[in-house]
């Protein structure tokens, strides 16, 4: 399997980037000029890298044909892997259509990352030295995939999501994934992906968890708020073939 992870806007200085997957990695930067650093490292070696200035990419590859790829990382910016970078996963056999590298590629279609651990010590997967407490792990939400590509804009500013962050995070484990809470939804609505539905239920106060649609090739998907958590309920917690449930934690 292979994880790529693509950022586009320049740098003005060097910066730091630790990136660790569930396979093999190998990290791109490129600008004004095109490096290749390839580090093979499997269960959850980091890698650093020196993204130099006037880079206007990075991109990370992932591969591991055992089991389905997973990526998490962090830049010295403050930008981080969640649900804010495009992802498409390749099953075994099947080609790009895109060159992925090349900050011309479009990948306006792409659906937005799907996310399920921090890197905290409670987290499956426990806790990565060197890569950033707000960072996730984020894959795609098919499980047949064999390669994962992903792609978000590089810059000197510290993402805006930190402060949404610092007010509430959601998050889903594997576990979540294909299931649902039943009988508990206050509202229902329409978004584009995750984010949209994220920001739906921290606006209401009333709003614990949600279920969410995960068919990356719909247009819209549904987002159902939920006034109860599963913990609080959990006969109710179902499972439901299509969608993803979320705790506010």
């Amino acid at each position: 399997m292979i994880t790529c992870v693509c950022i586009s806007g320049k740098t003005s200085e060097s910066l730091e980037a630790n990136f660790t997957c569930k396979g093999e990695l190998t990290v791109f930067t490129f600008g004004d000029y095109r490096t290749r650093t390839q580090n093979s490292t499997w269960e959850n070696n980091v890698v650093n890298v020196t993204v130099k200035s006037k880079t206007s990419h990075l991109a990370v590859r992932c591969r591991n044909y055992n089991q389905k790829p997973w990526l998490i990382g962090s830049v010295s910016n403050g930008l981080v892997t969640d649900t804010r970078w495009k992802c498409i996963g390749l099953k075994r056999g099947e080609s790009a259509q895109i060159l992925f590298w090349r900050k011309t590629a479009d990948v306006s279609h792409w659906p937005q990352a799907f996310a399920i651990h921090t890197k905290r010590e409670d987290s499956l997967w426990g806790k990565i030295p060197g890569i950033s407490e707000d960072a996730l792990w984020i894959s795609t939400v098919e499980e047949d995939h064999v390669r994962l590509f992903c792609r978000r804009k590089l810059s000197d500013l510290a993402p805006v999501m930190t402060e949404v962050l610092s007010e509430g995070i959601f998050q889903a484990t594997i576990n979540d994934v294909g299931h649902s809470l039943r009988n508990h939804t206050q509202s229902q609505h329409q978004v584009s992906d995750v984010r949209e539905c994220f920001e739906k239920c921290l606006a209401d106060p009333q709003c614990l968890s949600f279920n969410l649609q995960h068919d990356s090739a719909l247009p819209t998907r549904s987002c159902e708020l939920n006034g109860v958590t599963k913990g609080q309920d959990p006969r109710n917690y179902v499972r439901r073939p299509g969608y993803t449930y979320y705790d506010r934690v």
